[in-house]
């Protein structure tokens, strides 16, 4: 009796094991989002436009092909993200499906009016990955432009401009890769801020959308990475200018390559150098716990790309002049990034967790008035620079001819 027992409760047991997905759905029923942009809808009573770059599977395998742009915009309103969402479903045959989407789009008009709202719907969806990168429109463009843009590298724009993002980040150094959960983590920074990559689109915006822009050597509208937007608290208060975005990138210690360009010692013309390697390091001083100074420690290794100059780069004199040009370039950089945060009032550097990491107590006295402290505290800039290689020249072509 207690065998078949035993028996009859391990078949229930393996029963409920084949039941299977309730929920499921076939790929051909869903429709498969790349991006998503938010603006705030101008033509009507409700406060969001929310806006989808659609992938087009058809047209991207190239068998079943019309002819068509590989990817279709369709869009909804509503007086939240939400609403929004359904209301796209009137123009959609299929279920918006967002899990694959690597790129959400904010327009400047909503992200200076707080994106709190905005972050909550994209933290509390269960389908859209944290990962996912988060870019500014910076001027008039919306966010819907820059989800309709087609792209000639790259059939699907939104994952087109995500690998812009990362290329930048990696080459240029002026930003920063910024996803969800970053701006969720930057957003709880007592006294701060996140801080967002902005995208502007260079050209004819309505050109930018249509399949003729695939068809031309030089495209009619190119979306461009630009620099980086700070907020304070949810709501955008400032732009940083290229070089104010790269010493927020030296201070978070996120650099991996960018060019520097100097003037020679010998005769004042450009040399241009790259930074190969970098690492950055933050102290708090507290010897007067009242007033903390934070310490900037930056360390680089340099490699001479080009020059304009007759400089004899086999000269150590000659290689300390362009380190030391090298530093004051870079604490300038850093200098000015501080300053424009400081006049927003915003710690985007959280310069407060490393006063909270050297000294628990002490930022316990101060964490009520960083909001009014930050933006005078003290900040001391270091950097050591060495210049590891000059490339495959030592000296210029034209080294032993005359002026």
């Amino acid at each position: 009796m207690i065998t078949r027992t035993i028996a009859i409760v391990l078949t229930l047991c393996c029963v409920t094991l084949l039941t299977g997905c309730w929920d499921a759905m076939d790929l051909n029923e869903r429709a498969v989002v790349s991006g998503i942009g938010i603006d705030y809808d101008p033509e009507s009573e409700k406060k969001y436009q929310v806006s989808f770059q659609v992938i087009l599977a058809d047209e991207i395998l190239g068998k079943t092909s019309r002819g068509a742009t590989p990817t279709s915009l369709h869009s909804g309103t509503g007086n939240t993200i939400s609403e929004a969402i359904r209301d796209a479903s009137h123009t959609l045959p299929r279920l918006i499906s967002t899990a694959h989407a690597r790129l959400m789009v904010i327009s400047e008009d909503v992200a200076r009016k707080g994106i709190s709202e905005v972050m909550d719907f994209l933290d509390r969806d269960s389908d859209i990955r944290l990962s996912a990168n988060v870019v500014v429109t910076k001027g008039d463009i919306r966010a819907a432009d820059i989800v309709a843009a087609l792209t000639p590298i790259g059939k699907i724009n939104a994952f087109s401009v995500s690998e812009k993002i990362a290329m930048t980040a990696q080459q240029s150094g002026t930003n920063l890769m910024i996803q969800i959960d970053d701006i969720l983590r930057d957003l709880l920074t007592p006294g701060g801020g996140p801080v967002i990559d902005g995208v502007e689109l260079l050209g004819d915006v309505r050109e930018a959308g249509k399949k003729s822009s695939l068809e031309n050597v030089k495209s009619p509208g190119t979306v461009r990475i630009a620099p980086i937007a700070i907020f304070k608290g949810d709501k955008l208060v400032d732009w940083l200018t290229p070089a104010e975005s790269r010493g927020l990138v030296w201070i978070r210690n996120k650099m991996r390559k960018t060019a520097l360009v100097i003037d020679s010692k010998q005769d004042k013309n450009d040399i241009s150098v790259d930074v190969i390697r970098s690492q950055t390091s933050l102290k708090a001083q507290l010897d007067d716990s009242s007033h903390p100074v934070i310490q900037v420690k930056v360390r680089t290794l340099l490699s001479v790309r080009e020059t304009d100059s007759r400089a004899d780069l086999r000269n150590p004199e000659e290689l300390h002049a362009i380190e030391q040009k090298t530093n004051e370039a870079i604490s300038r950089e850093l200098r000015a990034a501080v300053q424009k945060a400081q006049l927003a009032r915003s710690d985007i550097f959280q310069f407060g967790d490393v006063i909270e990491r050297e000294s628990p107590a002490a930022w316990r006295k101060l964490e009520e008035r960083w909001e009014d402290l930050f933006p005078q505290i003290k900040v001391e800039y270091t950097v050591d620079s060495v210049v590891r290689n000059t490339q495959s020249r030592d000296r210029a072509y034209n080294y032993n001819q005359g002026s």
